[in-house]
């Protein structure tokens, strides 16, 4: 789609999509800088023994399942995202429906990142159609 060898880097961090979706999670959540590749985000983010693994496992499996099922929609059925956002709800519903998986204390801290990140995207979504809105109307 891209242009480019597709490698697992390429698909789930450097596509411009993908890209988006870790800059919005870095914007809501509070990251100092989004993952780079996949060995940074083994390395750096998710090492063995750090607070939270189960969780941060369990939201980066989230993200990579939707960016995945996104690249297979726009390679295999030719449909696109109307938007990379589209990308982003996708990934909240994936949330929604596989939370039952985690332990009741990482459900909780999992609604606190759903409740930032649709705040984060509630916001982003309003500034954009302003955006627009004004783009047309100047």
């Amino acid at each position: 789609m891209c242009r480019v060898v597709e490698s697992v880097d390429h698909i789930f961090f450097e596509c411009v999509i993908s890209s988006f979706i870790w800059r919005s999670c870095m914007e809501a959540l509070g990251w100092d800088r989004p993952p780079a590749n996949l060995p940074d985000f083994l390395n750096n983010w998710l090492p063995l023994g750090c607070s939270d693994y189960c969780l941060k496992l369990f939201q980066f499996a989230v993200v990579a399942w939707a960016i995945w099922v996104n690249r297979n929609n726009m390679t295999i059925e030719k449909t696109f995202p109307t938007s990379p956002i589209d990308v982003l709800y996708k990934s909240d519903v994936f949330m929604q429906q596989w939370r039952i998986l985690l332990r009741d204390d990482d459900r909780q801290k999992l609604e606190t990142y759903r409740n930032l990140s649709k705040w984060w995207l509630k916001n982003f979504s309003n500034k954009a159609r302003h955006r627009i809105a004004e783009d047309i109307f100047l």
